[in-house]
């Protein structure tokens, strides 16, 4: 799961110690310059009538000569196509940070998330493209400012866009939102995990599924494994990640079980005392807080290793925690939801790697691999459906290397992703 709050995240340890230095660093930032400079604007909007131009009705219209009409209808039918292929993409390189022409490595952290981002989905466009040059990409820098987002959206690139990506903070998106005035097209959230309904843009599309998304999906694996003398237990955290993970869990229970057997405990005391006798405890907590993720635990472990059954249900994050220390943690069959289901052995993605390797000199990172689905998905719809793409987003699945989409919409918050795969401890990790 990657979310992405108003301040940026830094990349792994790793990644930054290794990625974009001296001359590398100026290639790549440089590229985004000269995509943003030299890329040929768009013209007019494109999901509105194709059929309406001008008032056709006219004596003129009507004096004109069939080879005068089948030629407008060509340029006509031209100026369509390349609007059908025009992608704003808005991204927070912070361009604007750096003090003179000598990049250097903090100012490539900086942008890290963006220069991923940008690089993954043009190669994902690439691969989608019937020939080159097919779609015209005109890059913006978001500079990560509200100001200036209000400023980008109401700039000609965006009023000629046919496909809006980004901004990608939510402080961005809400500024943007304020000055957009091409309402008819699609703005797609690219990273943002924030619950689409904090924003109420009918036209949003949002890539990573909330939080809300992942718990629905906890409740249907839990249900499906449920049984008469089983008990859900709720381990109440106090951090965020479980108030936000748990909002709505006991209702989405009751929705597919009235009967089920719901208690809620706050301490590893009130925890331990609440595991049955007989029946299985299904245990969810959507807590990261490390003391609380330890409490948790512990309980657990000593209740496992004394032969009662207990089954673990935690948040999306999990994944990034080391529970190797705990000995019964496997027995205890955690289970946990995933927007990614990146294979490293697969070909697509070993071919992937190899071809971004290749391009950029880098190993490709989340945000690559969350780019480069992107811009391959919108990239096929334009192919596929030209203007009319955006009535189709609810009907096209697409299974990526890194992300599945599968979206629903509601026409006060647009399209979210539903796709999620669940993900259990198996040889030391979520697989």
């Amino acid at each position: 799961m990657i979310s992405v709050q108003n301040h940026q995240q830094p990349l792994s340890g790793n990644k930054l110690k290794n990625i974009y230095r001296g001359t590398l660093a100026a290639l790549c930032l440089g590229a985004v310059l000269t995509v943003s400079s030299c890329s040929p604007k768009t013209t007019g909007g494109v999901l509105k009538n194709p059929n309406v131009y001008g008032n056709k009705g006219n004596e003129a219209e009507k004096n004109k000569t069939e080879e005068e009409k089948k030629e407008e209808s060509k340029k006509e039918e031209a100026v369509k196509a390349d609007q059908s292929k025009s992608i704003a993409l808005l991204l927070p390189f912070q361009l604007n940070m750096i003090s003179n022409q000598n990049v250097v490595e903090a100012d490539v952290k900086r942008s890290a998330l963006a220069l991923d981002f940008y690089q993954g989905f043009q190669l994902g466009v690439n691969e989608a493209a019937k020939k080159p040059g097919d779609f015209n990409i005109k890059v913006m820098d978001t500079q990560d400012n509200e100001m200036k987002n209000l400023s980008i959206a109401g700039s000609k690139e965006i009023e000629d866009a046919s496909l809006i990506v980004g901004p990608v903070y939510p402080k961005e998106i809400r500024s943007f939102a304020k000055g957009n005035k091409n309402t008819k097209v699609l703005q797609v959230s690219p990273l943002a995990a924030t619950m689409p309904t904090e924003f109420n843009i009918s036209n949003l599309v949002s890539l990573t599924p909330p939080i809300r998304i992942h718990m629905r999906t906890i409740v249907a694996e839990m249900m499906n494994r449920y049984m008469d003398g089983d008990v859900i237990i709720v381990f109440d955290a106090r951090d965020n990640d479980h108030r936000n993970f748990i909002v709505g869990f006991d209702e989405e229970v009751k929705k597919i079980n009235p009967n089920a057997k719901i208690v809620h405990v706050t301490s590893a005391s009130q925890l331990q005392s609440a595991i049955p006798d007989e029946g299985t405890a299904l245990v969810v907590s959507g807590t990261t807080e490390r003391t609380q993720l330890r409490s948790l635990v512990n309980a657990l472990d000593n209740k496992v290793g004394s032969g009662y059954s207990v089954r673990l249900y935690g948040h999306p994050l999990w994944s990034r925690i080391d529970f190797k220390p705990y000995d019964n943690f496997y027995r205890m069959d955690p289970t946990i939801t995933s927007e990614s289901h990146l294979k490293v052995w697969s070909s697509d993605v070993q071919n992937f790697q190899k071809n971004y390797k290749s391009t950029f000199k880098i190993d490709p990172s989340d945000y690559a691999y969350k780019g480069y689905d992107a811009g391959k998905y919108f990239a096929n719809l334009l192919n596929k459906y030209g203007p009319e793409y955006a009535e189709k987003v609810v009907d096209e699945k697409y299974t990526g290397i890194f992300s599945d989409y599968q979206f629903n919409y509601n026409p006060t918050w647009g399209y979210v992703n539903q796709a999620v795969k669940v993900r259990t401890y198996r040889n030391g990790s979520f697989q």
